[in-house]
């Protein structure tokens, strides 16, 4: 598997956390408990060449069946492409292309891999790493992924609080200072790769190395229970600068758009 294709892959499992999934001919679609368009995900699942000739293509054709799908449920919804998955002409036309069916981008996140994570640069701080098998825990890391992330704090606590809803078998870990829940990081092992998701510091903490130490632990315990192959994620612009500094490598990017 090329490094798009496995941080392509995990990352669809990793979104199926949010809920049910229905498969079709090139498209995944995640229908959450939630009705905010972030959670309510399109995710291109195979190539959507160049029409030839040019004109509507394959693209297109897949944008009207999500769009049908999710109004039918009463569904904002967001869409995820890969950029490797479209042509390149489709790829220079695709904000107009989804300006016409009234979505704007709202992120465009790069894909990262790295076999390891390098010996640390620095001393980090010492935590208490909770996971999301205990209550407060979760609270907690809907407090700052909230706060990360600007998702309004019932919202994020709708999504997070209850691992009843969860569809993918994410793991949650939350970092204290002290009794402070201060950093969160969420993994998944999926597609031969080991995926970070959600890391987030609240503000007064940032710049001191809590969400590199909370990820470490992560993947530390992931190893420890043989989870093998690189780590991948996609970078908000907030954690670029770590990620670089770790060593992580841009193997692809995504666009996300939403109604």
């Amino acid at each position: 598997m090329r490094p798009w294709e496995r941080n392509a892959a995990n990352l669809a499992a990793s979104l199926s956390f949010y809920g049910s999934v229905t498969l079709e001919p090139g498209l995944r679609l995640v229908t959450s408990w939630v009705t905010h368009p972030v959670f309510n995900i399109a995710l291109l699942d195979s190539p959507a060449p160049d029409p030839s000739p040019p004109g509507a293509g394959e693209l297109e054709r897949r944008i009207e069946r999500a769009s049908a799908h999710y109004h039918a449920l009463r569904r904002e919804w967001s869409f995820w492409i890969c950029e490797h998955l479209v042509g390149p002409r489709t790829l220079r036309r695709l904000y107009r292309i989804f300006d016409a069916h009234g979505m704007s981008c709202i992120a465009e996140p790069p894909g990262m891999e790295i076999e390891e994570l390098p010996p640390p640069r620095r001393p980090l701080p010492v935590l208490e790493v909770r996971t999301g098998a205990v209550q407060q825990a979760r609270f907690d890391f809907a407090d700052i992924v909230g706060q990360c992330f600007y998702i309004p704090p019932q919202l994020a606590h709708e999504v997070y609080d209850d691992p009843g809803n969860w569809g993918a078998p994410v793991e949650i870990f939350v970092g204290y200072d002290g009794s402070r829940a201060v950093t969160c990081a969420a993994l998944i092992e999926a597609a031969g790769a080991i995926g970070i998701y959600s890391v987030g510091t609240l503000p007064g903490w940032r710049g001191k190395g809590y969400a590199e130490a909370v990820m470490r632990h992560g993947v530390a315990e992931f190893r420890l229970r043989g989870a093998s192959g690189p780590l991948v994620l996609q970078a908000s612009p907030a954690g670029m600068e770590l990620y670089r500094r770790l060593g992580f490598r841009r193997c692809t990017r995504y666009y996300v758009f939403s109604t």
